[in-house]
C-alpha cells in the first residue's frame, strides 16, 4: 500500500473511531533547493510602575519578511540558510526539530525550531521537553509542553499548542515571572511551519521591606505578540 492509499484509508477510518486513538508523524521535510518565505510579526507593550513617577506606557509593532532556504540534507539534518538580505544565519536542523549545528554561532539566538516526539504522536496526548535560555547573563531552565490538538486530513495541517515555563529564581526583593503560550499549525504534506502565533509576558518587581513593611519601589511588565505566517514557496 503507498503512502496516498494509506492517507485514505486513515481519513475514511476518522468516521468510525475516536480521535484520541489517531496517531501521526509530526517531522519537518524541508525540500532541497526550496525557498520559504515567511512574515514575522511582533507586537509589544510595556508598562512600568513606580510611586515618584506616574505609570508610563510604551508600545511598537514590527515586520520582518525572512525566508528559509534548503541548501542540502547530510548526516540526517536538513541545512538551512535563515534570514532576509540584511543577515543570513545556517542552522542544522533535525527532522524532528533538534538544533543540531550552529557554525560560529550561539544556537540558542533565533530562529528556533519545536522539537516534536520522535515516531508516531497521539492526538490529545501531550510531550515535554527541557532546555535553557540565557536571559540576564544567565542560563535559566525551561519546560516546554506540547499538545497534539487535531490533524486535519483533508487538508495536511496539524494544531500544535504550545506552552514554556521558565524558571526565574528570585529572592526577596527582586521578582521576575515569564509565561509563553501559543499553536502552531503545520503543513504535514510540506513538513514545514503554515502559521504560528503566540505570545509571552513577562513581569519584574522590586520590593522594599523594612520591618514588618514591604513597598513597591517599581513594577515592570512587558507583552508581546507574535505572528508568523508562510507567504510563499519557491522550489
Amino acid at each position: 500500500m503507498n503512502k496516498r492509499n494509506l492517507c485514505f484509508v486513515v481519513f475514511l477510518l476518522s468516521f468510525f473511531c475516536v480521535n484520541y486513538i489517531y496517531a501521526e508523524e509530526i517531522k519537518y521535510d524541508f525540500s532541497n533547493g526550496a525557498i520559504y518565505s515567511y512574515e514575522y510579526i511582533r507586537q509589544d507593550v510595556s508598562f512600568v510602575n513606580a510611586p515618584i513617577i506616574a505609570t508610563k506606557k510604551n508600545s511598537s509593532v514590527e515586520k520582518i519578511p525572512f525566508f528559509i532556504k534548503t541548501v542540502g540534507f547530510q548526516d540526517n539534518a536538513f541545512i538551512l540558510d535563515i534570514g532576509n538580505e540584511k543577515a543570513t544565519v545556517r542552522r542544522y536542523i533535525s527532522p524532528n526539530g533538534s538544533i543540531k549545528g550552529s557554525p560560529a554561532e550561539d544556537s540558542s539566538i533565533f530562529p528556533f525550531f519545536l522539537v516534536f516526539p520522535d515516531g508516531d504522536w497521539k492526538i490529545g496526548t501531550s510531550i515535554t521537553k527541557k532546555n535553557d535560555v540565557v536571559a540576564f547573563g544567565k542560563k535559566y531552565p525551561v519546560n516546554w509542553t506540547y499538545t497534539l490538538n487535531k490533524i486535519d486530513d483533508a487538508r495536511g495541517l496539524a494544531e500544535i499548542d504550545f506552552k514554556a515555563k521558565f524558571d526565574l529564581n528570585d529572592d526577596k526583593y527582586y521578582s521576575k515571572a515569564m509565561t509563553l503560550t501559543g499553536q502552531i499549525i503545520f503543513n504535514m504534506a510540506e513538513g514545514v511551519i503554515h502559521q504560528a502565533n503566540w505570545k509571552s509576558s513577562y513581569g519584574s518587581k522590586l520590593v522594599c521591606k523594612e520591618v514588618s513593611i514591604t513597598r513597591e519601589l517599581w513594577t515592570f511588565q512587558k507583552q508581546t505578540i507574535h505572528s508568523l505566517k508562510m507567504t510563499g514557496v519557491e522550489k
